[in-house]
Parts: C-alpha cells; structure tokens; sequence
C-alpha cells in the first residue's frame, strides 16, 4: 500500500487539530499527578513548535535575486537593502525559513531575468506584472503599483500625443526590461528599434548627453538615478505615459503553489499590520 502524501496546509491543519484535542484532554485530566501534568505540558509546548516550524520545513532554499534598484533593493557598504529587501526578509522570518537577506544577491536585470527562469527554486524581486510575463513566473504581491513614462530633456519641447508618434525618436532602453514589452506592445516598435542599456544610470546618461531623443522609465527610477548621473530633475519631463503596472515578488514558474500561497498569505498580513506601510515610510516613500 503506498503511503498517503498530505498537503502542507493538509499536515498543518491536521497538527492544529491535534494541539486543540491536546488542549481539551489537559483541561479534562487536571486531577493526574504534577508529574503528568508536566508531562503533558511538555507535550503541548513540543507540539506548538512543531507547529510553527511546519513550513519551514518544507520551504525549499531559495535563489534570491534582484537588481540595482532605488529604494526597492539596493546594496549599501556590503548589505543588500531596500523596501523589497526588507518585506522579503520579513516574509522569510514569518515562515521560519533560516534563510535571510544576506542571502539576496544584487545582479544586472538581464542576468538575474533569466537565472530565475531556469532555476525552479527562484525569486526575483520588483518585477512587474505583465500579460506577457503571467504565465512565466507565480506572484506574491503587489509590493507597490507603479506608472512608466516616456521622457525627454526638458529644454527640447518634445510633444508625443500617440504612440504612433513614439516611432519618431531614438529610444533608449534598459535591456530586458517591461518598457521594451509594453513599447512592443503598444507602439509597434520591435527590440531591434531601441537603443539598449544594462543599466537604467547609463540610460539616463544618454539621454542627457542627446545620444538618445527619449527614455522609457518609470518615474520612481528616474527619482532615484538622476542625482547618481550628476543632473537636476527639473532638467526632464514625462511626454507620454505607457501604462501603470503593479510590482511584484516573481517566482520561477515550478514553485508549488502551496509555497505561493503562504507566502501571499505573510504578505497580506503584514500588509492589514501596516508593517508595509512603515516599511515604505522609512524609505521616504
């Protein structure tokens, strides 16, 4: 006879059920000896811990990526931060997971794009959900919503009211990213079209320099990569919104969806704790 495999929320409903049948038994049985009793405390205290530690012991050990992104995830003096970070941290701790942030590692979009792809014990942080991208990954959020703007220099009066206009200009972009997806999508433009960048400081970059006419980015990196490029923020302007997209926790597509489930759980935990919130109030946001 094959043994039956029960559910991880199956074995901890179950374990529940036993603590509270434990619990009834101790309340009935107060006449046993100290010795008994103590016994049986011993045996609840056991119990409880088992418990809590029911899916720790079944979460796999994750590959944890993110990239470059202020204040999202970041690495400061040798320690990986961010809102992102510190929210995955919290989820890990809540689980019972012995992993931690030092754990996360920091690596161009591209890269940490595909490593997640292909190894199925895998997260990456702050990726945006698209139609595209559904089916490729499992979700857990979202962390934040955010909006993606076409921009120019300030000082070239560039109008776009259409996305036919956008087929126009040199466009720069961060290889990979949801801009290049949704520019496809909704501009008709192929990747060939774009003049692509690793990173979203050397996009801004170029842009100052007029080695591209226009740049796709969201307004919270635009907020974070201007003063790393030495420039003013008044110096640009938003000529187009793309589309307004939520951000999300992505795991690689084989993860059972038990573990999604917990964690969507945790997140939205912490989110009614206002934990998130304070999370994102100490970064300013």
């Amino acid at each position: 006879m094959k043994p039956i495999k029960w559910s991880m929320q199956t074995q901890f409903s179950l374990k529940i059920q036993f603590v509270a049948l434990l619990t009834v038994c101790i309340d009935r049985f107060m006449h046993l000896t100290e010795r008994a009793l103590k016994l049986l405390s011993c045996s609840f205290v056991f119990l409880i811990f088992f418990t809590h530690s029911t899916y720790a012991n079944d979460l796999p050990k994750f590959l944890m990526m993110a990239e470059n992104w202020k204040p999202y995830n970041f690495e400061h003096n040798g320690i990986v931060k961010g809102i992102s970070v510190d929210i995955l941290a919290l989820l890990l701790k809540k689980l019972g997971s012995t992993q931690s942030r030092n754990e996360i590692k920091i690596y161009p979009w591209i890269r940490a794009y595909t490593l997640v792809k292909k190894n199925n014990n895998a997260v990456l942080l702050s990726t945006t959900r698209t139609e595209q991208r559904e089916k490729m990954f499992k979700w857990v959020g979202p962390i934040f919503n955010i909006e993606f703007n076409i921009y120019a220099l300030k000082n070239q009066k560039i109008k776009i009211s259409s996305f036919e206009d956008l087929k126009k200009y040199k466009i720069g972009t961060l290889r990979g990213d949801v801009t290049e997806d949704l520019l496809v999508k909704y501009a008709g433009l192929q990747i060939s079209d774009f003049d692509r960048v690793s990173s979203n400081l050397a996009n801004i970059k170029k842009l100052s320099a007029n080695r591209v006419t226009l740049v796709a980015e969201s307004r919270n990196t635009l907020m974070t990569t201007y003063k790393e490029a030495g420039l003013k923020y008044d110096d640009f302007e938003s000529v187009f919104i793309l589309d307004k997209k939520g951000i999300y926790y992505a795991f690689n597509n084989e993860t059972p969806d038990e573990i999604i489930t917990l964690f969507q759980k945790a997140f939205d935990d912490l989110k009614s704790e206002g934990i998130i919130a304070k999370i994102f109030h100490s970064y300013g946001k």
